[in-house]
């Protein structure tokens, strides 16, 4: 959210937002110095990809499915860079009403999602599902420029789903304060807007 100067207005009835846990706060403040966010190239891809391959043990969508969903609905892959390079990148699937219903339902494939459960660059998704996170610790700020630059008419106000399937995942789930929710498929948790 893009904070503008202007005359403070006080309104007594005003909705007070609740408070953020303090790892959500630091990201939701902090702007690191040196790290930038850029939409993810075909390159950025495949070296993610295999920064993933390093920390899971899981089986991944292979790089092309990854570019593909990228060529369908632009800015759905961030990369997070420093002087150095490469540090880290967060990956969305942008479902629209079918996606988020094989969702909950456990039917879709997340290593090969199909295009018709995908929104297309003109259409705005029922949901943004975090698909895939990594990060090496100089690029973990990133993350919070990345939910800023999905302020734009096409993302606004979309939910921002994830589902923790490693233990860190979990804690940072937890540090972060998401919004855990169950479906029958399992748990997922819901970024608050008030991130970013």
């Amino acid at each position: 959210m893009t904070m503008h100067s202007g005359d403070a207005v006080e309104c007594s009835d005003a909705p007070t937002r609740p408070a953020l846990p303090p790892v959500a706060q630091r990201l939701s403040q902090r702007r690191s110095r040196g790290v930038y966010v850029q939409p993810a190239s075909q390159s950025d891809i495949a070296a993610l990809h295999a920064m993933l391959r390093e920390q899971l043990e899981t089986k991944l969508a292979p790089v092309e499915t990854a570019c593909r969903i990228q060529s369908i609905s632009p800015n759905s892959i961030w990369a997070v860079c420093n002087s150095q390079g490469l540090v880290g990148g967060i990956a969305f699937l942008p479902l629209n009403a079918l996606g988020v219903y094989g969702l909950i339902n456990g039917r879709l494939d997340l290593e090969n999602p199909p295009d018709a459960a995908i929104a297309v660059r003109s259409e705005r998704p029922a949901i943004l599902y975090a698909w895939a996170m990594v990060s090496r610790p100089a690029g973990l700020f990133g993350l919070a420029e990345v939910l800023r630059q999905l302020e734009t008419q096409r993302f606004r106000h979309v939910d921002i789903w994830a589902n923790a399937v490693t233990p860190q995942g979990q804690r940072m789930a937890l540090k972060l304060g998401l919004e855990r929710f169950s479906h029958r498929d399992g748990d997922f948790y819901k970024f608050p807007r008030e991130l970013f």
